[in-house]
């Protein structure tokens, strides 16, 4: 990799400027953590003083394409071009979105796959996510796209609102696509940005890592797993990774713009789940009346098996609290679904951050757990209970805190 790239800046009433932009000396040239065949990342970092206001495409062009490109027609004369678009307005600051999440390499064949690339604005604009075609040249098309290969029940495609992309490939081979993400301030488009990615689809022949709660989870009207929230109120997810082939080790990470509020008080840690291939990842939060908004916020999870990885997007919808909420009712935790299979979530809601037990028995009386200890933040807790080995048929679910004892009725179906 060169130590500069050179960049043209276009203007529609014809200025026009080349730069050559230097090399992150920290940054670049390091491989990426849970990538394969040492995928590296490099940073190219400078001022530019924008002669006049106005719209301006910023692009950089290489040549040329992968050859073995399966969605082209012809890639090796085709150029990958990168461009930006943002308005200069000499009176505001206007930021370009950029990615949090890395980009996904390569995903397994005939499996339901999700990528999230997690578009933010510093600036708090409305950011509005599509597909697109990649660049051959500026604000011109690669000839001969085509949309990757896919499972007709599981076509290539972006859900608008959290901005995952969901895909089952059933065809070996490199595919390209670009992500484009518009900016609107009041109204008002203000720039671009696009990611353009190169999807390999390789047999699983190793297993992949997979997801082992988010049948339990709760969905919106859209489909999208989705909590809602109130201000001043602590908040505590559990998920579960796993992998297909018991041998085989899972990792997981957290990615989402509430990392990045001044003074946040969001964590994410993850610990292994003893005698398993299972690894446990717990977000918390406590969102203030600061973070109070209409939009949701999104955390990204990402399961990885530093070959194979696989997205899921979770809304956090916060709204002010009203009233005071009851916390000493019998209903104080809430189990979901019921009736479960394999496994079930136990919704908590404490006044104080506390260590609470949980027990299970049957109707006749016979203990399944006996006095599992839960550690809760002061808040909504969601648990994650596995009740693979439960015998089909009804069971009581007992909590004790510190407000005393509170029961719920679950019935297992097999």
């Amino acid at each position: 990799m060169t130590s500069t790239v050179e960049l043209e800046f276009r203007h529609p009433l014809g200025h026009y400027m080349q730069k050559f932009v230097p090399q992150d000396s920290i940054i670049s040239g390091n491989l990426l953590p849970m990538y394969p065949y040492g995928v590296e990342i490099y940073l190219f970092i400078d001022t530019v003083i924008f002669p006049v206001a106005g719209d301006w495409t910023i692009s950089w062009t290489h040549c040329c394409r992968n050859g073995a490109i399966q969605n082209l027609s012809n890639p090796l004369s085709e150029s990958m071009r990168l461009q930006t678009k943002i308005n200069v307005d000499m009176a505001s600051v206007n930021s370009s979105p950029f990615f949090l999440v890395p980009a996904a390499i390569f995903l397994p064949l005939n499996t339901p796959w999700q990528y999230n690339p997690l578009p933010f604005d510093p600036d708090g604009d409305s950011l509005h996510y599509s597909l697109d075609q990649p660049l051959d040249d500026i604000n011109k098309y690669c000839a001969g796209y085509t949309a990757p290969s896919s499972d007709p029940n599981n076509t290539f495609s972006l859900d608008p609102v959290t901005g995952t992309i969901s895909w089952t490939a059933n065809q070996l081979g490199n595919f390209v696509a670009s992500i484009l993400v518009e900016q609107y301030r009041n109204g008002v488009l203000v720039g671009e940005v696009r990611r353009d990615m190169q999807f390999i689809v390789v047999n699983p022949s190793l297993g992949f890592p997979l997801w082992a709660n988010l049948s339990t989870l709760p969905k919106d009207l859209n489909n999208n797993y989705s909590f809602d929230l109130t201000e001043g109120q602590g908040f505590k997810l559990e998920m579960i990774a796993a992998h297909t082939f018991s041998s085989r080790k899972v990792f997981m990470d957290a990615y989402s713009e509430i990392f990045r509020i001044p003074q946040n008080n969001a964590s994410f840690t993850t610990s292994t789940i003893a005698n398993t291939n299972k690894l446990m990842g717990t977000f918390t939060w406590q969102p203030t009346k600061a973070d109070i908004r209409k939009q949701p916020y999104l955390v990204v999870f990402r399961a990885s098996d530093k070959y194979f990885t696989d997205d899921k997007s979770i809304k956090l919808n916060v709204t002010a609290t009203v009233g005071t909420p009851e916390l000493n009712s019998e209903n104080k935790f809430s189990l979901y679904p019921n009736p479960a299979e394999n496994m079930v979530h136990l919704d908590f809601t404490g006044a104080t951050a506390q260590t609470v037990s949980l027990d299970v028995y049957t109707l006749n009386g016979q203990k399944v757990i006996a006095e599992m200890n839960l550690e809760a933040i002061n808040g909504r807790n969601i648990f994650v209970l596995n009740t693979a080995d439960w015998n089909p048929g009804s069971y009581l679910i007992r909590i004790t805190d510190s407000n005393g004892i509170n029961h719920n009725k679950m019935l297992m179906v097999k």
